[in-house]
């Protein structure tokens, strides 16, 4: 996700839109200093527990959750489990990243273009 996130593509558009944060979760035993503390927590609140990484939030200016990486049927609320698409590859999970992006940005047909192009190479 973050090769997509940071390929010269598309790295503009996720700079000037969001604030990307990462939260270490689920490390060996020898390496559990590395994990950040309260982020297993976070990732449980919002049902991520025994889902893939990544696993991720988009939230507001005042932590509220606007999306995540979990589809879920149509008119089901967030507060609800959904699949987790992890880094989007497949078509349909690029389509869903694409719809998240549009609710929370102000994503151009260029670069929803430039981001449907580099996070379908991530089937490959």
């Amino acid at each position: 996700m973050d090769s997509s996130m940071n390929d010269k593509t598309c790295k503009n558009f996720f700079d000037n839109n969001y604030v990307v944060r990462h939260l270490v979760v689920d490390e060996s035993k020898d390496k559990k200093g590395l994990e950040n503390p309260g982020a297993d927590e976070l990732r449980t609140k919002y049902h991520g527990e025994g889902e893939g990484i990544p696993f991720w939030l988009i939230l507001d200016r005042d932590g509220n959750l606007l999306a995540d990486s979990q589809v879920r049927a149509v008119g089901v609320s967030l507060d609800t489990k959904g699949e987790n698409v992890g880094c989007p590859a497949a078509e349909k999970e690029v389509a869903y990243f694409i719809s998240v992006l549009k609710k929370t940005s102000n994503l151009s047909e260029t670069e929803e273009a430039a981001i449907e192009k580099r996070f379908r190479k991530n089937e490959n």
